[in-house]
């Protein structure tokens, strides 16, 4: 995606590695299985996650995000791959599957059902599946909404995000980068955002039983009118081996 391709070089410092997000993943992720991170980035949760001995698969679209993961961690496999191709991965063979940082909005929604079929598929019985979204639900009857202003003042940098045109089934994700009044980088990209109510039905048909749902990755409780974060977790019925 070309958004995330201009954005690289800033990504790092927006959205850097974060410990209660790592010892998230490292609570609900087995061990002793594979794991595959879908949406990776550059790499950080798949690289340490690997450093506790797990087996990790991280997919991107984007060839930038995968070479700096490449070059940040050698146990990992990176790949160039987007949502819709892990159809083509095997059967039963990962113990836990994440995709956190908003990226499952970015999947159509027609695409939806399918993928998390093949997510499904993928896991062995008892394996985890783990996404996070910004909850939706108190936004999308908004003409739009403004999230609050990252700064980083010892660089002069400063983040907005912003969503418009919430209606019809998409939105519209713009971003810019400032440094004092120059702006370093624009860019903007559809979004295909769901209630957490079609998340977690579109889930269940899909197989999955629900174990939690969060607001955040400290863990505390989802509260559906509440602007925060959503962070599901799921698994495949049965004993995983």
């Amino acid at each position: 995606m070309a958004f995330y391709a201009d954005f690289s070089g800033y990504y790092e410092k927006i959205f850097p590695l974060r410990e209660p997000t790592l010892k998230f993943l490292d609570r609900w992720l087995n061990e002793d299985h594979r794991i595959l991170d879908l949406g990776c980035g550059t790499g950080h949760y798949s690289g340490r996650l690997a450093e506790t001995g797990r087996d990790c698969l991280g997919i991107d679209l984007d060839p930038g995000m995968i070479a700096q993961a490449q070059k940040n961690y050698a146990d990992p496999t990176f790949r160039i791959m987007d949502l819709q191709s892990v159809s083509g991965l095997p059967k039963d063979s990962f113990g836990g599957v994440f995709c956190i940082g908003n990226v499952l909005p970015h999947l159509p929604s027609h695409h939806l059902a399918g993928f998390l079929s093949s997510v499904r598929t993928l896991l062995k019985p008892g394996g985890h599946w783990i996404f996070q979204t910004v909850n939706f639900d108190p936004m999308l009857h908004l003409d739009g909404y403004e999230f609050p202003t990252l700064n980083f003042p010892e660089e002069g940098l400063t983040f907005h995000r912003k969503y418009t045109s919430t209606s019809g089934g998409h939105l519209l994700f713009q971003t810019r980068l400032l440094k004092g009044e120059s702006e370093l980088f624009a860019g903007e990209t559809n979004l295909f955002p769901r209630l957490s109510s079609d998340y977690l039905a579109m889930n269940r048909a899909a197989g999955f039983n629900l174990l939690g749902h969060f607001s955040d990755f400290t863990g505390h409780h989802f509260i559906p009118g509440k602007f925060s974060g959503s962070i599901y977790v799921f698994e495949v019925p049965g004993e995983l081996k």
